[in-house]
């Protein structure tokens, strides 16, 4: 069996679309970030920054006016959980969806095709990311 091919996602990639990401969200007035564990943290650390919103660190503090963020939304079972929990009333913004995601985010950048790595992960840290 071959291993599948992998996209390098790199730290000028994530600046350029945390911007295109942060344009987004600006219209939307949104009050605090949440970024789902592991992938989704220092994704919504950075657009804290860019949006002068406060970080919410806990799932209780999610309101309808949070923005939730993730790195990929592939096969969609994470934003179905989410969903479920808030009761469907949270806007979910995502760098990468899989091309036919349960649930798909309100927003995406790209279209993930291959294995992402990001420039915060290594080579042997992604794979704990794998979809179960």
């Amino acid at each position: 069996m071959s291993k599948p091919d992998k996209e390098r996602y790199s730290w000028k990639q994530f600046e350029d679309d945390c911007e295109t990401l942060a344009v987004w969200a600006r219209g939307k007035k949104f009050k605090s970030i949440f970024g789902i564990p592991r992938g989704g943290l220092v994704l919504a650390v950075k657009l804290s920054h860019l949006l002068d919103i406060p970080l919410v660190l806990n799932r209780e503090d999610i309101t309808g006016h949070t923005l939730i963020v993730d790195d990929i939304a592939d096969s969609g079972g994470t934003l179905e959980r989410l969903k479920s929990t808030f009761g469907g009333h949270c806007a979910i913004a995502t760098i990468y969806k899989g091309e036919n995601p349960r649930v798909a985010p309100d927003f995406s950048l790209r279209v993930k095709r291959e294995w992402v790595v990001f420039p915060w992960e290594t080579e042997q840290t992604s794979r704990y990311d794998e979809t179960v």
